[in-house]
């Protein structure tokens, strides 16, 4: 094997072994979401404004970073709208 072989494995290797580290699991994702009285959230649309068109928004009922269930019809300060939303 060539040393430039070795490098490219030992590359691989540490870029593979930082990437586990750097992907929380599921539970630490979850542990991370922003409480709803930080995020300003409110149960009535801003305006045109609503969690159904944001691109935080998971169907039903949940938020990628705020916890515990969201209206579709709700709002919070990080609201980010989908492309093309209506």
């Amino acid at each position: 094997m060539s040393a430039e072989m070795m490098s490219r494995r030992s590359l691989l290797a540490t870029g593979l072994a930082f990437a586990a580290i750097a992907s929380p699991s599921r539970e630490a994702a979850a542990q991370q979401k922003i409480t709803k009285q930080a995020a300003k959230y409110q149960y009535a649309p801003k305006g045109q404004q609503r969690c159904e068109i944001c691109l935080q928004f998971m169907k039903p009922n949940q938020c990628k970073i705020v916890e515990g269930p969201v209206s579709p019809r709700g709002w919070c300060q990080y609201f980010a709208a989908r492309e093309n939303a209506e």
